[in-house]
């Protein structure tokens, strides 16, 4: 990566796939975003890069970076490749790239307690790297498993279709309205997803599911 690259990365401004970070002062903060990008489709952390694009940099990078590589192996539930650069600012200043490809498993978890291993779950939504929810956890935990699902139309799967057909999404909480019971709105959208019919949409409250781009009930849509 160069600084030409770089400038184009900064130039895109934080969002979905880009994450800047003026230094490295709070590692385990940075770290949300790190297992935000590996729980979604990877992205970049720019370290040394303000919030409103002003590219300074450090004289120690390396520095930096040990911090950063230290919270990655102590801090992640799984280990995570990632790429690391260098990028050459100035004479005397460099900026560290982080890229992040999405995890083989997920979800990833930000580990609090390293003791007893317990921790939460990050995701990216826009800009922002928020909690997961508890059905998108269990959605990526059954999709790392790389299994084949056949699913089964019945009331619930029904009324998913038609609530999408007539807003374009629908949500858990929209559904449980309708005297449906939790549980099994939970497990039939998941299947749904898996099945490639329904796609998720995280988000910060309430996450949307919408019909997958490949299924053919989008041509129907």
């Amino acid at each position: 990566m160069d600084l030409k690259f770089l400038k184009q990365l900064v130039n895109q401004g934080e969002g979905f796939k880009i994450e800047f970070k003026k230094k490295a002062a709070d590692p385990l903060k940075i770290m949300k975003e790190v297992v935000a990008f590996a729980n979604k489709y990877g992205g970049y952390l720019i370290v040394g890069v303000a919030d409103d694009g002003r590219i300074d940099g450090f004289t120690d990078v390396d520095g930096e970076l040990f911090v950063l590589e230290k919270a990655i192996k102590s801090r992640l539930s799984v280990k995570i490749d990632y790429t690391v650069y260098k990028v050459q600012v100035s004479a005397m200043r460099q900026v560290l790239v982080i890229e992040i490809p999405p995890s083989t498993k997920q979800p990833v978890f930000l580990l609090y307690n390293l003791k007893r291993r317990i921790g939460k779950p990050y995701i990216r939504v826009e800009d922002k790297s928020v909690q997961m929810s508890k059905v998108i956890r269990r959605l990526l935990k059954e999709r790392s498993k790389s299994e084949e699902h056949v699913v089964s139309f019945g009331e619930i799967e029904r009324k998913v279709l038609q609530l999408i057909d007539q807003k374009g999404y629908v949500t858990v909480d929209e559904l449980v309205k309708l005297d449906m019971d939790e549980s099994e709105v939970v497990e039939a959208i998941i299947h749904m997803c898996l099945a490639n019919i329904l796609q998720e949409v995280p988000r910060e409250v309430n996450d949307r599911f919408i019909i997958h781009p490949s299924s053919k009930l989008a041509w129907n849509t």
